[in-house]
């Protein structure tokens, strides 16, 4: 398997990249497409769907191209992988506990041993109902991924493929993990601070009080904020992501919940998955400048089981991007430079992924990789 990575700003320069990549006979058959909510996805699918290239494509906050941070944008990986090492599944439906019980069984039907990654697209779903539902049906099998975003407009984020787009859906990557080699981990290093609190009235991902105030009035309270929460994109945006809750869930796992919306009526938070009612939780902070060289040693750890790469495809919140600013480039550089392969990502609202020492759960501020790497035909 090789892969290609290709950018532009319009289908034309789509196109002229597609054939300067395709020149030397180079032949894809999956196009992984991360795309500006500005971009016209259409021309893009159209212009593949011509080529009788399958894609897999989300809307960003942001794209990420090997070392590069690009906005407004289209990144495209182009993979030559084998038409029966992986397939594509889509469903649109708000409810995203069904949809992801139906990917768990597409991808049992399609592989003895599969391996999934998987964008939702919904503002305000609870995507923590994206690992419950699938896990009900497959406790097994691998999955990473993550959240459709809108840059940050927070007016609607979708995932597309060939002849289907949706706001309120699924798509993902089913591989062959006996022909396809598929690692991931998901790493942070938020910092928590202060004392335990507890949430004193929620529904799902929605979060009404914290120690019986309202969930805004305790950000607003916390952290000194002086703007209107009237303006919530901006407010939720440059303020509010960068706090996430640090929870510690029932099953030991320590995950971030960032929140994403506002609901002014009701003062309550939106957050990005579910935080239970009765949970401790405590605010977490932007980390230290060393952060970039922690994530590159915790992803480190998987040159033991796939020393060789073909392709990386890195998830990272939106809010990472926002507290790094410049340096986020660095950390996407540092990471490719470990198989020195082609990169491809884009920036979240949220990450599917396993942390060291943990199982696969749903996070935010977090930067969670994906390694591909076909094996050979003895299997390794």
């Amino acid at each position: 398997m090789k892969a290609k990575n290709i950018f532009g700003e319009n289908i034309d320069e789509i196109k002229s990249k597609f054939s300067q990549a395709t020149s030397d006979g180079f032949s894809p058959t999956l196009a992984i497409v991360f795309c500006s909510i500005n971009q016209n996805r259409k021309e893009v699918t159209d212009f593949f769907n011509e080529k009788k290239v399958d894609v897999f494509g989300s809307t960003t906050a942001g794209e990420i191209i090997d070392s590069e941070v690009m906005e407004q944008s289209s990144v495209i990986m182009l993979l030559d992988i084998k038409k029966e090492h992986y397939k594509v599944f889509h469903e649109a439906s708000e409810d995203t506990f069904k949809i992801s019980n139906n990917l768990a069984l597409f991808a049992q039907s399609s592989f003895v041993n599969p391996s999934v990654v998987v964008v939702s697209s919904g503002l305000t779903i609870d995507a923590e109902q994206i690992i419950k539902g699938f896990h009900a049906v497959d406790k097994d099998t691998p999955l990473y991924g993550g959240l459709a975003a809108d840059d940050l407009t927070m007016k609607g984020s979708f995932v597309f493929s060939n002849d289907y787009e949706s706001s309120t859906g699924l798509i993902a990557l089913v591989f062959d993990s006996d022909k396809i080699n598929v690692q991931g981990i998901a790493t942070s290093g938020w910092d928590n601070i202060g004392i335990e609190k507890t949430i004193t009235r929620s529904v799902g991902n929605v979060v009404y009080t914290i120690d019986d105030e309202p969930a805004v009035d305790v950000f607003v309270k916390y952290f000194q904020f002086t703007e209107s929460v009237d303006n919530t994109a901006e407010i939720i945006a440059q303020n509010f992501a960068q706090y996430p809750l640090q929870l510690t869930k029932e099953n030991g796992n320590t995950v971030l919940r960032a929140p994403l919306m506002v609901n002014i009526e009701s003062r309550a938070l939106i957050f990005a998955g579910g935080i239970p009612e009765g949970s401790k939780v405590k605010f977490s902070v932007q980390p230290g400048f060393d952060l970039i060289e922690k994530t590159t040693e915790r992803v480190s750890v998987l040159k033991t089981s796939i020393p060789e790469a073909d392709a990386l495809i890195m998830f990272s919140c939106k809010a990472r991007h926002m507290a790094l600013g410049p340096m986020t480039s660095d950390e996407a550089g540092m990471i490719r430079s470990l198989w020195d392969k082609p990169l491809i990502g884009f920036f979240t609202y949220g990450e599917i992924g396993t942390a060291k020492d943990s199982t696969c759960d749903f996070h935010n501020e977090t930067c969670s990789m994906v390694i591909l790497k076909e094996k050979s035909e003895g299997g390794n």
